[in-house]
């Protein structure tokens, strides 16, 4: 396992407390087709390889895995970082 990784677990340990804390468990995109709380995946709004910070890390939000296709497969990288972050905005 590389170091990026080993980063990456650690911060995934934090972000899944946190979030049990604040009661987010299920999926924050709500598309057409939205299954919720089947196959949730972190969204975050860089991709993982461009991912170096905590801060980074932690720029996510949780989706279903239809939410997740829509945003990887339909979106741009631009807009699927803007999607994220108004979905952090929401949250807050």
């Amino acid at each position: 396992m590389n170091a990026k990784t080993k980063l990456h677990r650690k911060w995934h340990k934090e972000l899944m407390a946190e979030w049990q804390h604040k009661g987010i468990n299920s999926c924050e995109f709500g598309y057409d087709g939205c299954m919720q709380t089947f196959g949730q995946a972190l969204c975050h709004s860089k991709k993982r390889r461009f991912i170096y910070t905590k801060e980074d890390y932690w720029e996510v939000g949780l989706a279903c895995i239809q939410c997740h296709k829509q945003l990887d497969e339909r979106m741009s990288h631009e807009e699927m970082e803007s999607e994220v972050k108004r979905i952090i905005e929401e949250r807050i």
